[in-house]
């Protein structure tokens, strides 16, 4: 589990981040389950890609995001399990954390179109949900390379024998070389029996992964359906259902690339990653990072996939949800209120992580100017922006109020509103507002000068007395609105 970050320098638009409480709200340590929101370019690919690396000891995911303005080499340092320091710097990782997940573009792009195995030399990370897939390649491998000595050897004995007058010794080395290829022999009959092993867990696991891949796909789109696979080489070859029509996922016929939508796309890559999920041993100890996972899906599939990311969060030991898409973010917190809610700005010449408010971020309309003006009233305000900020609050407030009560239109403004209570009689809705109308009234021609209409408005001084006592009426006057 990675505890906390100590500092990301020189990485990306990371140049000097070391977390503060005092500066950024945040003093660095990570939650089981975290949710990261980022606009574009601030920041989030850079992360992702530094917690890949960190998994698979790939220094140039992170060498290639090195910081373009400085020299001096990348470092970052976190905490993890075990109170335990992990660095880079000087190209290297100081460790590693096993077990961590990622989805993200890259893994879209890599996995999409054909499902690699990888070879004996560097087997590729679905061997990891064959049962016993890693111990079987190495096995094979360990054969493979004594084999390989055992061939080394046979010519050399062989040359020997060519050379050889000696009868007697011709005789024994004769006798070697038997001996020699029966080795030989009975290694190449282990590798085949490995293999034969191995490639039956394949089909197995394949028909499962198949299986599995489809049933996310009926959720996320039933257009979509996986028919069948085929080992071929050192890769699986998939069929795809495109709508009633067949079409083969291999490099040599890859018209899927251009005849599926951006939204079929994000369906398969996603279906293919939960469905490994669903298959690797021992998801509780894993770290599982989530970048961006909603890419071109509707509104259906948007809470589709928050209800799964929801339960792979409750079951995996860290969860991590990076997003641009702020709405997407609240979601998932919406479901998940245990969640530490964090956001990537740019500050201080660099991206650094801040905590975040996403309740509040995400408000809208008169809810927002509400919240503002009970800040106000709590913390007050360090410039004269805010303050205007505040003031143009209040207006729309009162007039969003009186739009939702009483079906004003759009078109009509606090002025109009004003007119009508004034001009109310008892059968009006709005006769028992006429206790209120100087208040009103006041609130208005106060908050008239401030408005941008006004070319000078921005000359015009602000005095925090006074406008904390209009915002404490305007909030009085809601109460009987």
């Amino acid at each position: 589990m990675i505890h906390k970050i100590i500092k990301i320098q020189n990485c990306g638009r990371f140049k000097k981040f070391t977390p503060s409480e005092a500066d950024y709200g945040w003093n660095g340590i990570f939650g089981k389950k975290n949710t990261i929101y980022a606009e574009n370019g601030s920041g989030k690919t850079t992360f992702t890609q530094i917690l890949k690396s960190l998994a698979h000891k790939d220094c140039d995911l992170v060498e290639k995001r090195k910081s373009l303005e400085t020299n001096r080499p990348i470092d970052i340092s976190f905490l993890v399990d075990g109170n335990k320091t992990l660095s880079y710097n000087t190209h290297n990782w100081s460790s590693t954390i096993p077990y961590v997940e990622v989805y993200d573009n890259y893994y879209s792009e890599s996995n999409m179109y054909i499902v690699s195995l990888g070879n004996y030399e560097a087997p590729s990370i679905f061997y990891e949900i064959v049962p016993d897939g890693y111990d079987l390649v190495f096995k094979i491998k360990k054969l493979l390379h004594k084999r390989s000595n055992y061939a080394a050897i046979i010519r050399r004995t062989k040359h020997n024998i060519s050379l050889t007058k000696d009868l007697v010794e011709r005789n024994r080395l004769v006798n070697i070389h038997k001996k020699q290829l029966k080795n030989k022999s009975r290694i190449s009959e282990e590798i085949n029996r490995l293999e034969q092993e191995l490639n039956i867990k394949i089909e197995l696991i394949e028909k499962q992964y198949i299986e599995l891949t489809n049933r996310y796909l009926r959720k996320f789109n039933p257009n979509l359906e996986i028919t069948k696979a085929n080992k071929k080489g050192h890769q699986l070859v998939y069929y795809i259902n495109v709508n009633g029509i067949e079409v083969r996922s291999d490099v040599s016929n890859i018209p899927l690339k251009h005849t599926l939508s951006e939204g079929d796309k994000s369906s398969l890559s996603l279906s293919f990653f939960l469905a490994r999920l669903d298959l690797l041993p021992h998801l509780e100890n894993r770290i599982v990072v989530f970048d961006d996972p909603i890419s071109s899906f509707d509104t259906r599939r948007r809470m589709m996939t928050i209800s799964i990311l929801s339960r792979i969060a409750s079951r995996t030991k860290q969860f991590f949800l990076l997003s641009h898409d702020i709405h997407f973010v609240k979601d998932f917190y919406d479901n998940n209120h245990d969640s530490l809610n964090l956001k990537i700005v740019y500050k201080n010449e660099s991206s650094v992580f801040v905590r975040h408010d996403i309740d509040i971020e995400t408000m809208t309309g008169i809810y927002k100017d509400i919240y503002t003006l009970k800040k106000y009233l709590s913390n007050g305000a360090n410039t004269d922006f805010e303050k205007r900020e505040v003031i143009r609050c209040i207006r729309p407030v009162l007039e969003g109020i009186f739009r939702i009560k009483y079906f004003f239109k759009d078109t009509e403004w606090l002025g109009d509103f004003l007119k009508k209570i004034r001009n109310s009689d008892k059968q009006s809705p709005l006769y028992r507002l006429r206790e209120h109308y100087d208040d009103l009234s006041d609130i208005n021609d106060y908050c008239k000068p401030y408005h941008h209409s006004n070319p000078k408005y921005m000359d015009i001084p602000i005095f925090d007395e006074e406008l904390k006592l209009y915002v404490g009426r305007t909030l009085d006057v809601l109460a009987y609105i």
